[in-house]
């Protein structure tokens, strides 16, 4: 079996075996994706470097899964199934949206792979809410009947982002200004990190810092100077970026009624992990009026281990 994780940047490939009753990843591998044209390409490099015969492959992917087929959502790729399937001679190919894939993951979890910002009700079974935020923002639900838990697709990083404050309106303006539309992955991605500087830079009348304007990956480069309190407008950036990340976790779990759970994955919310844990996240998380009392019972954690989609769709893979 074949599984795969394709994000906005790279694709991660792994075959995948059952032993002893355990999921195993073997012969893993990572493709930067502007090195190749296509996902076919890749694919195809990996199957020769391995020298491997598989049957059936699952894919997540970050992207709306139709008809078995997907136009991804940061990358000019198209992915279908049953072109897939003919191309290579797998007798049976899955396409999985990849927040789908890590909720599929997160039951395969270990204790240690958890990082807890609220510990909540941790006892208490319900829904399930994923938010990752990194080159974009992807959601998943994991609905609760009172026996098994089912992941559902969501493209809910893409709703309308909704100010909360004086400030985030002026964010809001001008992101709209630029574009004639404001999306909640606008703002809470690596993108957005660098979109809310600029931002704050023109709102502060700040001039543009020498180690801005060297960066070749400027999202980065201000988190790094937010963590080391080196820049203050860094700073503030990645504030507003904890409070709106906090605000659109609190929407999901209100819209999905998730008791069970927050789980924040992506690049993200592991860097600034730190900043997360300081109560800043929770302030703005719970704060929705009634529903405060509900939102504060509610866990809330980071998911450390970035293979957890490969993990899902390794899962999927092998019930294929």
């Amino acid at each position: 079996m074949i599984a795969g994780h394709i994000t906005a940047t790279q694709v991660n490939l792994a075959r995948v075996k059952q032993r002893n009753g355990e999921l195993q990843l073997f012969d893993q591998m990572t493709f930067v994706n502007r090195d190749f044209s296509d996902f076919c390409s890749i694919l195809k490099l990996y199957l020769k470097r391995v020298e491997a015969a598989d049957t059936a492959a699952c894919f997540g992917v970050a992207g709306p899964v139709i008809n078995s087929a997907v136009t991804a959502t940061n990358i000019p790729w198209r992915l279908d199934a049953d072109e897939i399937a003919s191309e290579f001679s797998f007798k049976r190919v899955q396409l999985i949206n990849d927040l789908e894939a890590t909720a599929h993951g997160l039951f395969l979890l270990k204790d240690d792979s958890f990082y807890t910002i609220n510990e909540g009700k941790r006892k208490r079974r319900g829904n399930i809410g994923l938010v990752a935020a990194g080159a974009g923002l992807g959601e998943a639900l994991v609905s609760y009947d009172g026996h098994k838990y089912t992941p559902h697709a969501s493209e809910g990083g893409h709703v309308d982002f909704a100010p909360g404050n004086q400030l985030e309106i002026g964010l809001w303006e001008y992101i709209y200004a630029l574009q004639g539309y404001v999306e909640v992955e606008d703002v809470v991605s690596l993108p957005g990190v660098e979109t809310v500087y600029r931002f704050l830079i023109e709102h502060e009348r700040a001039v543009v810092s020498d180690w801005f304007k060297k960066a070749r990956d400027k999202p980065a480069a201000i988190i790094e100077k937010a963590l080391s309190g080196a820049d203050e407008i860094a700073v503030k950036t990645v504030d507003m970026l904890v409070d709106c990340y906090a605000a659109e976790a609190g929407n999901l779990a209100l819209n999905g009624m998730t008791i069970g759970g927050i789980y924040m994955a992506g690049l993200i919310a592991r860097q600034i992990i730190t900043i997360l844990d300081q109560g800043r996240f929770m302030q703005r998380f719970v704060k929705k009026g009634k529903m405060g009392s509900l939102l504060s019972d509610i866990p809330v954690g980071v998911i450390l281990d970035d293979n957890t989609a490969l993990l899902g769709a390794a899962s999927t893979a092998l019930r294929l």
